[in-house]
């Protein structure tokens, strides 16, 4: 084995010296791994070490001494610089906008799909519903098939950029009227239906992923990440409210009594998704131009370099355990063949780290439950709180009316005031992860959301909420699911850490349980609903308050669980 070695040492150097395991040839030095101080070729039985020789190696255990005391110092300093920010307040929002087109449509998808297809379609309600799941279940299958894609081939602007194209051509067909489905057979309308919406949920997460992953790509510190997870979520808030105006005040021009959707407002759904659609369009096209001029490109080469080893001999300052053990005194011999290195000292060979499978850690599955639950307050909140004020109403119609009695403007304003809440506390988190941690922050949102919840459970059922008390309620659930989500984000940015390249899997994969189970749920809540109404009229009021709070519940589990699992993984590499 020797002689092989000494022979890739002639062919490195065109002598007859041998390489050593630092790129050192015989009679000469190399700078250490850790920089500062240089090794010297080891004693043999026919060599004698001079007294330069001796004062290079005092030089060099001084030096050595001096780092091992340096640990503490450098850990200081390198947490106070997590805490500084690498990007300009309009780069953090240019990215922001990345979301917008994906938030406009989410919001009109959850809130109005039903009532479209039902009401402007006429179309039965067993089959409205199967249209929803079938997008649910089509959504959560593409998520994590879009990541791995996303990941190997093409860069995430470039995935994010078709995306967005594949979004503008089919959201607005999901809420036009079918063509030729006046003449065509039945189920052509449902064909025609279910193929637009697996196109738009092909499209949804291409965009929703590599705008996700660009966080660790253009972040390079703990609040850059923290920062642009709260303006993309503040800036979602805000798309969802346009949402509500927009749909306001398209439909306050109906001109019939009716309080109902008939088919007739079909082409005012069309309007809305046109409107949202150019809104939406614009708002990539700005996000674009933003990336330009933030650099992006540059900052995402920098991310990919934290995978790249360089061969000890250039600029390394401190020593690397993982890079150390990477560096295999014949991988090294090889590269410098390769190279064609001289003998005037050691060449910088690049070896690329071996990629972190994250699917072997239980820290992985335990921040997507941590996002899961999150995902699944804020959802069902979303959905069941216009139902549940609708259930409030009945209950109020044999009475004289009021003035905080519920109505028809509550089904608008209540959420609104819940958006509104979650986006003032979406901007109070970039001022949190100062002196708070994530953790932390993510236990005091599930508090507020276990609060609310009980404050809805121990109600009466015949009691009636005022307005300002519905109002606190809708803040208190904006509150409580904005600061979960965002924290939610913020722990999984920081466990993909340095790992840019993996960002994509990762977030499909979280995203997938968090579609998969969200849907699943909605599912088992309306199949156990009482047909009639009078024989469960507080159905809904229990959603709320146990459905959303055991969500809450499970998330401080799992926090707990994760939070044990990091201490442990602490201890066992010390």
């Amino acid at each position: 084995m020797s002689n092989s070695a000494t022979g890739i040492g002639r062919v490195a150097n065109g002598t007859s010296n041998k390489i050593h395991r630092y790129g050192a040839i015989d009679n000469s030095t190399v700078l250490a791994v850790n920089g500062g101080s240089r090794h010297h070729r080891p004693p043999t039985a026919t060599d004698t070490i001079t007294a330069a020789d001796e004062e290079g190696v005092e030089h060099h255990q001084h030096n050595h001494h001096q780092k091992e005391e340096m640990p503490s110092e450098r850990t200081q300093q390198q947490q106070q610089l997590e805490k500084r920010s690498t990007l300009r307040l309009c780069e953090k929002i240019g990215y922001g906008l990345g979301h917008v087109y994906n938030d406009l449509c989410a919001g009109v998808w959850f809130s109005y799909t039903l009532l479209f297809m039902q009401g402007a379609l006429g179309m039965p309600a067993a089959e409205a519903g199967a249209m929803v799941m079938v997008g649910q279940v089509g959504d959560a299958i593409a998520t994590p098939i879009v990541g791995m894609l996303t990941d190997r081939y093409g860069t995430k602007r470039q995935w994010h950029i078709f995306g967005t194209f594949i979004v503008f051509l089919t959201f607005p067909m999901i809420f036009s009227l079918c063509p030729w489905c006046t003449v065509a057979p039945h189920w052509w309308e449902i064909v025609y239906f279910a193929a637009v919406i697996l196109g738009f949920q092909f499209g949804w997460p291409i965009v929703q992923v590599t705008h996700l992953a660009m966080i660790p790509e253009l972040s390079r510190t703990q609040k850059d990440r923290s920062d642009l997870t709260a303006i993309r979520y503040s800036i979602s808030i805000i798309s969802n409210v346009v949402v509500y105006l927009v749909t306001w005040a398209v439909l306050r021009n109906r001109s019939t009594t009716d309080n109902q959707i008939g088919p007739g407002d079909a082409y005012r759904f069309r309007d809305i998704s046109l409107i949202l659609t150019l809104a939406g369009v614009s708002m990539s096209v700005l996000f674009n131009f933003s990336l330009t001029f933030s650099g992006y490109e540059q900052r995402r080469n920098t991310a990919l370099q934290h995978n790249i080893i360089q061969r000890p001999g250039a600029t390394s300052e401190e020593a690397d355990p993982e890079r150390e053990s990477l560096l295999r005194p014949s991988a090294a011999a090889a590269a410098a063949a390769a190279a064609g290195s001289s003998s005037n000292g050691p060449e910088a060979v690049l070896l690329r780290k071996p990629k972190k499978n994250f699917f072997k850690s239980p820290l992985l599955y335990q921040n997507a439950l941590l996002y899961v639950f999150s995902r699944l307050f804020m959802t069902t909140s979303l959905v069941y709180m216009p139902l549940w004020l609708d259930e409030q109403a009945h209950h109020q119609q044999d009475g004289p009316p009021t003035e905080d009695q519920v109505n028809v403007e509550h089904l608008a304003t209540v959420p609104l005031v819940s958006f509104l809440a979650s986006f003032v506390a979406s901007l109070l988190l970039k001022y949190t992860n100062r002196f708070l941690s994530n953790s932390l922050v993510y236990f005091i949102g599930s508090l507020i959301s276990i609060s609310v919840c009980m404050w809805i459970a121990l109600t009466a059922a015949d009691a009636s909420f005022s307005t300002l008390a519905l109002f606190v309620i809708a803040g208190l659930f904006g509150a409580g699911s904005s600061i979960t989500m965002v924290s939610s984000l913020c722990i999984t940015a920081d466990m993909i850490g340095k790992h840019a390249e993996q960002s994509g899997i990762i977030y499909s994969a979280v995203t997938f349980a968090d579609k998969l189970v969200t849907g699943v749920v909605v599912v088992i809540i309306e199949s156990v609903k009482c047909e009639d109404r009078t024989e469960c009229p507080e159905y809904y009021q229990g959603v709320l308050s146990y459905g959303c709070g055991l969500a809450a519940i499970l998330g401080c589990v799992t926090l707990a669980t994760l939070l044990c699992t990091k201490a442990a993984t602490r201890t066992r590499n010390r």
